[in-house]
């Protein structure tokens, strides 16, 4: 009885086997490859993030300009738009004072300090 059996499943499995074929396909990856589809979702996550930020919500919405909009139009932009635009988030200053504002108040601060100790 038990050969029987182990034959009836020898058989459907060989059956199984020729019917459905296993292929699998196997190729190298580069290494260029991975870095930029690790780069382009680093940089769509940061205008994300950036996008995510309440000042920055509250400044499109006082454009005319839904957070859920600018969030869509983030979505619909090409890899190569969204890495500039990453790429002039991380060229900002961080306080918003441009290198000429910080120049100009610390000239100030001289002249106040010369002409006032002096």
């Amino acid at each position: 009885m038990k050969s029987i059996f182990v034959r009836y499943i020898c058989r459907m499995l060989m059956v199984c086997m020729a019917a459905v074929p296993f292929s699998a396909h196997a190729g190298m990856v580069a290494t260029d490859q991975v870095a930029a589809a690790a780069q382009t979702r680093t940089a769509r996550d940061q205008v994300q993030d950036f996008l995510g930020r309440s000042e920055v919500r509250r400044q499109l919405q006082q454009l005319g300009i839904s957070p859920a909009a600018a969030q869509a139009r983030v979505n619909a932009m090409t890899d190569a738009e969204v890495a500039g635009i990453a790429g002039r988030i991380d060229s900002l200053p961080a306080g918003g004072i441009s290198t000429w504002a910080a120049f100009a108040g610390l000239l100030v601060v001289e002249l106040i300090w010369y002409f006032w100790v002096k």
